[in-house]
């Protein structure tokens, strides 16, 4: 029994002790974050910053974050040029380095994750006015050429070699001292990343010489690092596949390439000093002319500022207003103009149409517009504007089961889904509000749909360069710029008015003005009664007024009738005595007067108690 005992209490011992320790022991291990030596090299664009004091941004930067949501990694920063970054990764002195390229020499030095962090292709980069170098490979012949330190230098000597070109090959220790070099015109060409050179606007891109994956290279001892990498990534790319993607449009929408006129777009502004823009009428905030015949919208400001931001200011902007889309269609065809806005309906009408579109301009929502009784409907009808194919465009891609009734115009469309010919409309979603603030009297609901709708410039098929210029300047100007502009023109299209606001809140209003009636009579009915209180007052103090002075008269009269005796036999008495001689005679009569003397006091003491009595009251 006593074994017993001891066992039971030794295995309570051990449980207590199991977990006193275990939540010490997840403790540590949830609250400890992992610290990672980042070699950090600054890099126009993929990796800003030259110290902790900076403001660090970037591709490899914001990539390196990224990762870190994954991993807990805490990073410290460390750095240098390229050149001694590397060398550090090697000696171990740091454990992660972004941007390398894999080669089979590095394998045996880093360790290499799965998946790459980017792509990149490399180029020769020429100044724009060195007619020495042209496309022709031989012209790179006793030229000198500037090449970062780096897995480019084996591509660039390789393709050198490949085409039998005598150049000299210069390398750096990083890409700031390459371009210094090339800015300053000590290089004849540069061997570069061609999404890593930013805005060199006299810079001109030759050809591609080669392209590869990056990684994020893992120091060779780091084996444990590499594991949650590899696992980072893998979870990365299945939670978000277009990461990369997202992450290289973020930060490479202006990049060398897009600022470098290529030859067919060096042709087409050769040839043209006017540059013909169509653009659609009532759509704004997109387009339309005003009452002088001027184009309003985004298409007003989108091309000149475009032009600008290309360095062009050789070609002079010619605006044409249309009614309707196929308008303008059929005047690109027909040379009219050279291109036209706002264009889409993707790849297959855009086709039909014998347009190429540009990148998207802008893209916005659409909205499904339609009566409150409507609940949605497999035999669908909407009404469709005749004039344009946009709507009808959308309707055809997304919704292609569905009828389609067209009508003259948008306010029509509106018409027919409140008669209930149709059962919904779809309006832009830069346009909903103020398109259905004109339509107020109207009970129409709406609701965002889930395919956006992109809107593009639209040129000739076959007018290469026009297209490429084209996306060259979206692609600098970016989306910010167009947004702005567009919700700048959205806001105008509509002026809210004092009868918005009635008509917006009329419910409201109405319970508030009944609300101050009611206040208003119930003040007045409050002054009335208290007007008609203070009347009775008043007609109360007056009958007792005329009352008290009813009670003084008669108490005046009371006491005048009293004091008539008692004077009357005074005045008898003094006139007794003064005829007789009779001192008894006089005596009795001294003694009457004595007793009426005292009934006068008496009747004089009762005049002051009344006086005082009342104007003890009057107080």
């Amino acid at each position: 029994m006593r074994k017993r005992i001891i066992q039971i209490t030794l295995s309570a011992l051990f449980f207590a002790a199991v977990f006193l320790l275990l939540p010490l022991t997840v403790s540590a291990s949830s609250t400890e974050n992992k610290k990672v030596r980042v070699g950090y090299y600054n890099n126009e664009v993929f990796e800003d910053g030259t110290s902790d004091e900076d403001i660090k941004k970037g591709y490899a930067y914001e990539y390196y974050r990224k990762i870190s949501e994954y991993t807990g990694w805490e990073y410290e920063y460390v750095y240098g040029d390229f050149v001694s970054i590397y060398q550090m990764l090697l000696d171990g002195d740091v454990d992660l380095v972004a941007g390398l390229a894999y080669s089979d020499e590095r394998a045996s030095l880093i360790l290499y994750p799965k998946k790459p962090m980017g792509a990149e292709s490399y180029g020769i980069v020429k100044h724009e006015n060195d007619t020495s170098i042209s496309r022709a490979y031989n012209t790179l012949n006793g030229k000198k050429i500037g090449v970062l330190e780096s897995a480019i230098v084996n591509v660039l000597r390789d393709f050198l070699d490949e085409q039998n070109i005598n150049a000299t090959v210069i390398t750096y220790n990083d890409y700031d001292q390459v371009l210094e070099a090339f800015d300053k015109k000590e290089l004849d060409a540069i061997a570069a990343e061609i999404d890593g050179i930013y805005d060199r606007k006299h810079a001109e891109v030759l050809y591609s010489i080669g392209e590869a994956d990056y990684y994020l290279g893992v120091n060779k001892n780091k084996p444990e690092l590499l594991a949650e990498l590899n696992k980072a990534q893998e979870m990365l790319f299945t939670e978000n596949p277009g990461y990369l993607s997202t992450l290289r449009n973020k930060y490479y929408s202006s990049t060398l390439s897009s600022r470098a006129f290529t030859e067919s777009e060096t042709n087409w502004l050769s040839t043209h000093t006017d540059i013909r823009v169509g653009y659609l009428n009532n759509f704004m905030p997109y387009s339309s002319t005003d009452e002088s015949g001027s184009p309003q919208g985004i298409i007003k400001d989108l091309i000149p500022y475009l032009l600008k931001e290309l360095g062009i200011d050789s070609v002079n902007c010619k605006f044409v207003g249309f009614d309707r889309y196929d308008d303008i269609v059929k005047a690109i065809a027909d040379d009219e103009i050279d291109l036209g806005f706002p264009l889409g309906g993707g790849l297959y009408f855009s086709e039909r149409d014998g347009l190429s579109l540009t990148n998207p301009v802008i893209s916005s929502v659409t909205d499904l517009v339609f009566t409150e009784q409507y609940k949605g409907s497999s035999d669908t009808t909407f009404a469709v504007c005749e004039k344009n194919n946009l709507q009808k465009y959308y309707i055809k891609n997304y919704y292609p089961d569905s009828n389609i009734a067209f009508y003259p115009t948008l306010d029509d469309c509106l018409a027919a889904v409140y008669a209930g010919e149709a059962t919904c409309t779809t309006i832009d979603g830069l346009r909903t509000s103020a398109i259905l603030s004109a339509h107020k009297d109207n009970s129409f609901s709406f609701a965002q749909l889930s395919a956006s709708e992109d809107h593009c410039f639209g040129v000739k098929i076959g007018n290469e360069g026009l297209l490429k210029l084209l996306n060259r300047g979206i692609s600098i100007t970016g989306q910010d710029y167009i947004q702005n502009l567009a919700m700048d023109y959205a806001r105008s299209m509509y002026t809210y008015t004092f009868w918005d606001f009635v008509m917006q809140y009329a419910w409201q209003i109405l319970i508030v003005i009944i609300i101050l009636v009611l206040i208003a009579n119930f003040v007045a009915i409050k002054i009335i009664r208290s007007r008609e209180r203070y009347a009775r007052e008043i007609m109360d103090s007056k009958i007792q007024i005329e009352k008290a002075n009813q009670d003084k008269f008669t108490f005046v009269n009371n006491i005048t009738n009293n004091m008539r005796e008692p004077m009357s036999k005074l005045t008898s008495l003094i006139d007794s005595s003064k005829r007789t001689d009779d001192p008894g005679k006089i005596q009795e009569n001294l003694n009457a007067m004595a007793e009426q003397s005292r009934l006068l006091i008496t009747l004089v003491n009762n005049i002051a108690i009344f006086v005082r009595s009342n104007e003890e009251q009057n107080e």
